[in-house]
């Protein structure tokens, strides 16, 4: 992480035994373990370095989301994919349909592959892999939509190629009968992502801790526990990123305030599965059946 170099950047305050004490039964795991949890958040920053690289390269197709689970990862053989140029930045323009569809279709894939980088998900079953994934999908697509979107102000999200989506949304953008979310996917996460200053590190294990949720549907009772189990070390790892950088009153604020925006989240993806009901109700557009099958719970 960037430093300005001042004493006060790197500045740690001292934890008191309750503290301790209390903090390490909040998380299920001791908050003093700074070793190993370094190297966990050191490898989700790599791996979400790989997903960038990624999201700018050709994927191949596949017959369904079971055949993309039981591929071998694409992340780490980056460097064997042609770059895909309808990804590379040109100009700004207002993003149509077709946009809004590609950039769906990647980064739901690229989920896919970032969820086959955790020893704990490819130990799971496929049906288990399947639920988590199915459950996590269009979270990883919009939190990367925003947290990715170069920042041109409070009333525009921009995806990578310069296609931008208004706060009041352009035309090409809306379908009868569908309720408007971007104005939410901009106050509820992009404006206090970047209020809260959250880094790369930080915005990778949030991801791993938000994908590991053992209340998935679907998911087996075997798998429940070593899912929540993977969760409580995310969520150690975050805690300790963020409380090693800012101490432990201004990092507890930063910490609760990032994991109270889970509930907003969960409402937003809510609303799109209802607005893809629409569309499949009216067939006022065409819902792309890989993304269908990952975020139409019932499909």
């Amino acid at each position: 992480m960037g430093s300005s170099g001042s004493d006060s950047d790197n500045a740690v305050t001292p934890v008191r035994n309750g503290d301790q004490a209390f903090f390490e039964s909040l998380l299920g795991a001791s908050v003093s373990s700074c070793a190993p949890l370094k190297e966990i958040v050191e490898n989700l920053t790599h791996v979400e370095g790989l997903c960038k690289e990624l999201r700018h390269c050709v994927l191949p197709d596949v017959n369904g989301v079971n055949q993309a689970l039981m591929h071998d990862c694409m992340l780490f053989r980056t460097k064997d994919l042609k770059h895909d140029p309808t990804t590379v930045f040109k100009e700004f323009y207002p993003a149509s349909m077709n946009d809004v569809r590609m950039w769906n279709i990647r980064e739901m894939r690229i989920c896919i592959e970032w969820g086959k980088t955790f020893e704990a998900f490819t130990r799971l079953s496929i049906n288990d892999q399947l639920s988590l994934v199915r459950n996590f999908a269009f979270t990883f697509n919009l939190l990367n939509r925003v947290f990715y979107s170069p920042d041109h102000g409070p009333d525009k999200i921009v995806y990578q190629n310069g296609a931008f989506i208004l706060r009041e949304p352009q035309q090409q953008v809306q379908l009868s009968g569908c309720r408007l979310i971007y104005p939410r996917q901009m106050d509820e996460i992009m404006i206090p992502f970047r209020k809260l200053n959250i880094t790369e590190a930080e915005f990778a294990t949030f991801k791993a801790a938000f994908f590991f949720n053992p209340d998935a549907l679907d998911l087996s009772q075997k798998a429940k526990e070593e899912v929540a189990d993977e969760r409580n070390k995310y969520l150690s790892a975050l805690f300790t990123l963020i409380t090693n950088k800012l101490g432990i009153p201004l990092g507890v604020q930063k910490y609760g305030s990032l994991l109270m925006m889970t509930a907003s989240i969960q409402n937003i993806i809510a609303q799109n599965e209802e607005n893809m009901q629409v569309m499949e109700l009216f067939k006022n557009w065409e819902v792309d059946p890989f993304v269908k099958e990952l975020c139409m719970k019932r499909a």
